[in-house]
């Protein structure tokens, strides 16, 4: 199915593209050499895997060079990719969403999961004077457990820190799998330029629901 543009407006100088459809049909068809940061947050179940070789195939591709791209990734997943991004971009670190308060996951294997890594690349290398970056954003008390939103949904505050300072001023953040919009929401709060996409109707009408809640 040929995916399409569900809403673009401009908030408060802020443009807000959202595009319901398959982020391996919509990523071909952006514009190359245009994203200032890929941030996102894939599905986690292993039948969704490929989502993250979208992410290797087309990103690199758009980004503009300096670029950063972060994405959460399950831990079971992470050497395999890892594999996948080998010789697309530049691999600079991996960050850590903690979310020691609250209750956790725990694993069949006997792991109780306290954190959330995300793996950090960039497209040539990291412009400098940016200053220093933490690689732990702390997700206090329930924030980022409560899923008023969807069922995958993430806490405000960890896209408010990386995002700010990854992306230039009035930059513009790519994020193929939107979800309850938290990403929109930060980027329209940040000024910046903002692309989400989402194959459920859904989560792209939720994440309209919340922009306009903030008019």
């Amino acid at each position: 199915m040929i995916s399409y543009i569900y809403e673009q407006k401009i908030y408060g100088g802020t443009d807000i593209k959202l595009i319901c459809g398959d982020s391996g049909e919509v990523l071909p068809r952006l514009s190359c050499d245009s994203v200032d940061l890929v941030f996102t947050d894939p599905p986690y179940p292993r039948k969704f895997k490929h989502t993250f070789q979208y992410l290797a195939e087309y990103c690199p591709k758009l980004m503009a060079k300096g670029a950063s791209l972060v994405t959460i990734t399950p831990h079971y997943l992470l050497e395999e990719v890892m594999d996948m991004f080998r010789g697309k971009l530049k691999y600079r670190w991996i960050l850590d969403m903690d979310q020691e308060s609250g209750k956790h996951a725990r694993m069949a294997m006997g792991i109780e999961v306290l954190w959330k890594p995300m793996l950090w690349y960039v497209k040539d290398s990291y412009p400098s004077g940016r200053g220093f970056l933490r690689d732990k954003v702390s997700i206090n008390g329930k924030a980022g457990q409560e899923k008023k939103n969807h069922k995958w949904e993430q806490d405000l505050e960890w896209c408010m820190y990386y995002i700010q300072r990854l992306c230039p001023p009035g930059g513009l953040v790519l994020d193929p799998y939107v979800g309850s919009g938290t990403t929109a929401i930060a980027c329209k709060l940040l000024g910046l330029n903002f692309i989400g996409i989402d194959n459920d109707k859904n989560a792209i009408e939720t994440t309209i629901k919340r922009l306009e809640e903030m008019l």
